[in-house]
């Protein structure tokens, strides 16, 4: 069971390092400051998003995340503005990753039947 956990949430991980690498080579290092705030954010916020929608919650919260989000980084000046779509794969990972959090604490709950070897 923790096996799969850790596969699971390894492949938005995987994924969400991908764009730090991607985010620390192409973002100039005046604008690095925003990127890091905006990714974290977005990574916190769709990781909470994520675990307390639960597994078979609404899906909506996210896509509004993610809405709002693009909307109030495009009406900002510059360098918020040229990061507007930096939100969009973070609060992905982290809603992925909250879902898989709140798989694994719902299989934890679940009563383990004795072996019958």
């Amino acid at each position: 069971m923790a096996r799969d956990f850790w596969l699971h949430i390894a492949i938005p991980g995987v994924l969400f390092a991908g764009l730090l690498v991607l985010l620390f080579t192409s973002v100039p290092l005046d604008a690095l400051p925003p990127a890091l705030l905006i990714t974290g954010a977005a990574l916190l916020i769709g990781g909470a998003i994520g675990f307390f929608t639960g597994i078979q919650g609404p899906h909506w919260p996210i896509y509004a995340l993610i809405l709002t989000g693009l909307a109030v980084l495009l009406l900002l000046p510059h360098p918020w503005q040229g990061l507007a779509f930096v939100p969009i794969p973070t609060s992905a990972a982290g809603y992925a990753m909250g879902k898989e959090v709140a798989f694994f604490r719902l299989n934890l709950r679940q009563p383990v039947s004795p072996s019958t070897n």
